[in-house]
């Protein structure tokens, strides 16, 4: 009999981050493993980019607040039984949980967790009550999975728990049929991508390339990703004096160009929970300039040939490593050691583990 295994997408009109990561680990274990799993997925909006035909089962349904979300899964609960649910985030999980629990059910339950927990537990009262409350039941929960090794370390000392948090890498989209041109000389190009948003640090990042700019050198910036700040960020380009300069590129869903043209990535965040965008740059050979923020650069650009981490928030010290990129020129020499790194998030050789935990979790041995 097939491990029945119900994921669930807290609501969100986005479909990036946790939306898309559900979708490749959903489709990577229907796809290889539809002979031992039966994955279904339950969504609250309907996204375009989930169009046609997909590997697993979705269940869709439109869930508007968070606040209704442990009802709506109930009801999935009662007119299914589901051997492993495994929820994104503390909050989300926290209260489905406690909802599925008052009704006796017996599904075993799984906190993806994405996302930096010091942050979000700061957000609201509702938020602080729910992580609290989630700790208090962590002992009856089956497992946790962190998407990064800092975060799983932070986790587990918080909760002083060993052996409930597992570190679980997320798949990342690879762009290693990317050939980039051959080292040029002239304009050094930056690249970032990710939503428009304060956790990204785009506002940080504009002030450290106004001042390359300012230093007489030669280089230029694309921004791509859209959201909230983008009139902010878009005002900032301006009262810099950097408009020829800094292109706000929008949201582009394969960004694959842009990784083409550029000589250099570069992550200015605030917080992260991971590192996606960073998997991605890696994975086109690039060199990565990031903010040693929590969580994941850290654990993702662990040597000089990979890039280099600056402190968080320090404009000063990225401009000086972005000046100092531009004045060293590309170096293609560790072009293929970028790539190898980031082929270790390929969803081949990430979709393993998740079903050995999942079966772990199910009790089920995995084979």
């Amino acid at each position: 009999m097939k491990l029945k295994v119900l994921y669930v997408v807290p609501p969100s009109t986005h479909f990036a981050g946790i939306e898309r990561v559900v979708h490749d680990i959903a489709t990577g274990l229907a796809t290889r493993y539809g002979d031992r799993l039966d994955v279904t997925v339950l969504y609250c909006f309907r996204y375009a980019e989930l169009s046609g035909d997909l590997p697993y089962r979705v269940i869709w349904e439109s869930v508007q607040r968070l606040r209704s979300l442990p009802f709506c899964v109930a009801r999935w609960l009662r007119k299914e039984s589901y051997d492993v649910v495994v929820i994104a985030q503390f909050e989300p999980t926290a209260l489905v949980w406690l909802w599925h629990r008052l009704g006796a059910g017996k599904s075993r339950f799984v906190m993806h967790f994405h996302g930096n927990p010091k942050i979000e537990r700061s957000t609201s009262r509702r938020a602080r009550f729910a992580f609290a409350f989630f700790n208090a039941l962590l002992p009856r929960m089956h497992r946790i999975v962190a998407v990064s090794p800092s975060l799983a370390r932070y986790i587990e000392d918080h909760v002083g728990q060993r052996g409930l948090v597992e570190y679980l890498p997320n798949p990342v989209r690879q762009f290693s049929d990317v050939t980039r041109p051959a080292k040029r000389d002239g304009t050094v190009a930056f690249v970032t991508v990710g939503r428009l948003s304060r956790e990204k640090g785009y506002d940080i990042l504009i002030e450290a390339f106004a001042r390359v700019v300012a230093d007489g050198l030669d280089a230029r910036l694309t921004i791509v990703g859209d959201g909230t700040a983008h009139a902010a960020l878009a005002a900032q380009i301006q009262r810099l004096g950097v408009g020829d300069r800094v292109r706000l590129a929008g949201r582009i869903p394969n960004p694959a160009r842009e990784l083409e043209e550029a000589d250099c990535f570069v992550c200015a965040s605030r917080w992260e929970g991971f590192g996606v965008a960073i998997v991605e740059a890696l994975s086109a050979g690039l060199y990565v300039i990031a903010s040693n923020c929590e969580f994941g650069p850290g654990d993702l650009i662990d040597g000089p040939e990979k890039g280099r981490i600056v402190p968080t928030e320090d404009i000063g010290a990225l401009a000086a490593a972005m000046s100092e990129f531009v004045r060293a020129g590309r170096s293609d020499a560790h072009d293929a050691t970028r790539r190898e790194a980031a082929a270790l998030f390929s969803l081949e050789h990430v979709i393993t583990r998740h079903v050995s935990m999942l079966e772990s979790v199910g009790g089920r041995a995995s084979g």
